[in-house]
């Protein structure tokens, strides 16, 4: 017998792997995209939820919100606009920006428990 869920337990189905149609996305980076989890930091652990308003591919690019909850006392909903760049042969894992050289890039990389190779 089928089971009544709500709408926020339910995964969006996975993207067609090969499709050329205009409007059907083949990432899970799409405008309207929403991902939610939680963020460690300094010990705590607070939920998050990203919505990404505008998603570039082409252009290697992404901007959206990102809604912190009990980050502070005084707001405990926070939400703040963030821009970035999708990595990619445009903007590889060594950024050389922000006075970040290779050294520090590693050592962002490595801390987020992704084993890469800087050639």
């Amino acid at each position: 017998m089928p089971v009544r869920t709500t709408s926020e337990a339910l995964a969006p189905p996975p993207p067609p792997v090969v499709s050329k149609q205009p409007g059907v996305t083949c990432s899970l980076l799409y405008n309207g995209s929403r991902f939610v989890g939680h963020q460690r930091s300094k010990g705590s652990q607070y939920d998050v939820e990203v919505i990404l308003q505008h998603v570039d591919l082409e252009s290697a690019y992404l901007c959206g919100y990102l809604k912190i909850r009990g980050l502070t006392e005084e707001y405990p909903t926070l939400t703040t606009f963030f821009d970035g760049e999708i990595i990619s042969r445009k903007h590889p894992f060594l950024t050389r920006k922000w006075d970040a050289d290779e050294d520090v890039d590693k050592k962002h990389w490595v801390s987020a428990g992704v084993d890469v190779t800087f050639s």
